[in-house]
């Protein structure tokens, strides 16, 4: 390798090179010195001893000639843009590597010259980064991950139904004329039941037939999943229809017109029961497909409730029989146990409109949950998925995650109002032999349906 010139030409004499004589008597010259610098000037540069050689000159005069040939000194040369290693004890000048300095580099050693504490803060900040790109990897993680979730979810909502029309309304087998105009069936509304079941998980007695619990409260939520436009409806727990019963063995028996929330008690309080709830409400809906059940127990009421902060509610009757807060016409913000007894109250031995009491205070009830909840969504999306993993023990469905993920993107920019978004399926409660029975008005029924499950294409 040939070193920088510096305006010397070397020449050989005997095998020698005059730079190697120099640099000999450089070596016997310094060898003369009992104190040495830490540099000193060489023709090729600048000399500094290298982090890790010997610092021991105390050599005598003797030792050094017979030890010319075998140096512990060893210096870097910084010359031009170059550095390379030369140990001035060798013959020759041997150069060890070359390696050119960036202008990046020139710049980050004059910085560190003029501020010393800037290689300090420089760590710091290499630190800092580096948290700060795992933490961002992290939340890409999250992101994509949600977006399989809801991806999965959208793709498993899509579905082919149609339903048993009433006697008087025309169709040509693609649409339906009602009331003077044409509908039609939209296949990409998602139905999803909602029961609260008047037990506690302690109390079920899973897979023995008949002894599963009543669903005391029933609501179907509609979503359409092209225009994120939803709609919840509340069923009376008496609505009357046929039912599947079967014995304790679980075989089945026939069909009886009977209360709807019984449905449920005739399985298994699991699979069976649910599955056997919604093949009632699809009959009484004329054959609606309910595409998925979320079912929960007592024990779930405080835990959501406290989960969203509380709900506030107008008590809309008396029942401070239940509890003492609960005057007519207070408004108070329901903690705990308190939201179960104020969904759930009611005199069973009373009118037969004492359901129908209880349904307008969960109606009130649910409009201050859900507003809750969409006020955390759009805080944080992964609220929904949170409450269902809170209340996952207490409950029981065939709803996935992808689903839930999905849902909660279509309905979080949605307002909720009780008063327009939900609505009672209409009909008349009657006492019957022993208990109240309501009894569907069918061409009420039917009406809600054509605004939630159809598009009036003229």
């Amino acid at each position: 390798m040939n070193l920088p010139s510096n305006g010397n030409e070397t020449e050989k004499d005997n095998g020698i090179s005059t730079q190697e004589s120099r640099s000999s008597e450089s070596r016997h010259r310094h060898h003369h010195h009992h104190h040495h610098h830490s540099s000193e000037k060489s023709e090729y540069g600048r000399l500094h001893r290298k982090k890790g050689s010997s610092s021991h000159h105390h050599h005598s005069h003797h030792h050094h000639h017979s030890h010319s040939h075998s140096s512990e000194h060893e210096y870097e040369v910084h010359y031009g843009k170059y550095n390379f290693s030369v140990n001035p004890e060798e013959e020759g000048v041997p150069v060890a590597r070359y390696r050119k300095i960036s202008r990046r580099k020139q710049r980050q050693m004059q910085a560190q010259q003029k501020n010393p504490q800037k290689k300090k803060r420089s760590k710091v900040f290499i630190v800092c980064r580096r948290i700060g790109i795992t933490l961002l990897v992290l939340l890409i993680g999250i992101a994509v991950t949600l977006a399989v979730l809801i991806n999965m979810g959208r793709n498993s909502l899509l579905k082919e139904d149609r339903i048993k029309l009433p006697m008087n309304v025309e169709t040509d087998g693609e649409y339906i004329i009602y009331k003077g105009h044409k509908y039609k069936f939209n296949d990409h509304v998602y139905t999803l039941l909602f029961a609260g079941i008047d037990r506690k998980t302690e109390e079920h007695n899973e897979k023995v037939f008949g002894t599963a619990g009543q669903a005391d409260a029933i609501f179907l939520l509609a979503v359409d999943t092209t225009t994120s436009k939803y709609k919840l409806m509340a069923l009376s727990r008496d609505a009357m229809v046929d039912v599947n019963v079967c014995d304790m063995a679980g075989n089945f028996k026939g069909t009886e017109k009977m209360q709807i929330c019984l449905s449920h008690a005739y399985g298994d309080g699991a699979e069976s029961s649910n599955e056997n709830l919604k093949r009632s409400i699809s009959r009484l809906f004329y054959g609606i497909t309910v595409d998925a059940y979320f079912t929960v127990d007592l024990d779930v009421i405080p835990i959501l409730n406290d989960d969203v902060g509380g709900v506030t509610v107008k008590v809309i009757e008396d029942l401070t029989n239940w509890n003492p807060i609960f005057k007519e016409g207070e408004t108070i913000t329901l903690k705990g146990d308190e939201a179960e007894t104020y969904v759930r109250a009611r005199d069973v031995m009373g009118d037969e409109n004492q359901n129908n009491l209880r349904m307008e205070r969960q109606k009130s009830y649910i409009d201050g949950f859900v507003n809750n909840t969409l006020s955390m969504t759009r805080r944080r999306i992964t609220t929904p998925i949170t409450l269902y993993n809170d209340i996952s023990e207490y409950s029981r469905t065939d709803i996935t995650v992808p689903i839930i993920s999905y849902l909660a993107t279509l309905l979080v920019g949605q307002e909720f109002e009780a008063n327009e978004d939900m609505v009672k399926i209409p009909g008349k409660t009657v006492m019957g032999d022993k208990y109240a029975e309501f009894h569907v008005d069918e061409a009420g029924l039917f009406d809600i349906i054509v605004q939630t499950y159809y598009t009036r294409v003229d």
